[in-house]
């Protein structure tokens, strides 16, 4: 009896972890899209179209692929959501999110990806001050983010005085 309640108890704390995981993942991605309303690219980067990918297996990748599905941007900018597995299918896109699991790969990222307009988003501790433009960080059991405004610059990215106000400067 005590080893079947131990077992149904790990099995609903496997089960709670994984929706607090798609619950992040789901916060993750309203940011990002968010993020595309404030951060303007330049004029010959901007066709009406917002390409958004993502490396590797994440599940803010299924949430945005659904949000952009359901939701029409602001502005009449259309959505498009891809999942890459490997920095060579890189392309075209103008934000790049790159889990924790890959976040080794920022060094390569910055190096294929310098001088381009892309929007390098990361989840992991330190990856504002390594080089993303923008990081996910938990302070206080809230999700927030870090900015970096010189990485932005050398991008080319201009971000509203609205979504700085909200970020931690790094």
């Amino acid at each position: 009896m005590k080893r079947i309640l131990i077992f149904v108890l790990m099995l609903t704390g496997m089960f709670w972890q994984q929706d607090l995981c798609a619950q992040k993942a789901t916060y993750q991605s309203v940011f990002i899209y968010n993020f595309t309303k404030y951060i303007k690219w330049p004029a010959e980067f901007a066709d009406n179209k917002i390409q958004i990918a993502v490396l590797g297996n994440s599940d803010v990748f299924t949430s945005l692929h659904e949000m952009a599905e359901k939701k029409s941007h602001s502005a009449g900018i259309q959505l498009n959501v891809v999942k890459i597995n490997s920095l060579d299918e890189l392309s075209n896109c103008h934000v790049l999110f790159i889990p924790d699991r890959q976040s080794n790969k920022l060094d390569e990222v910055n190096e294929k990806t310098q001088g381009k307009n892309i929007l390098i988003v990361t989840e992991k501790n330190g990856m504002a001050a390594q080089g993303a433009v923008i990081n996910f960080i938990e302070e206080g059991g809230k999700l927030k983010f870090e900015l970096n405004q010189e990485q932005a610059e050398k991008r080319g990215l201009k971000v509203s005085g609205s979504l700085i106000s909200l970020a931690k400067i790094v």
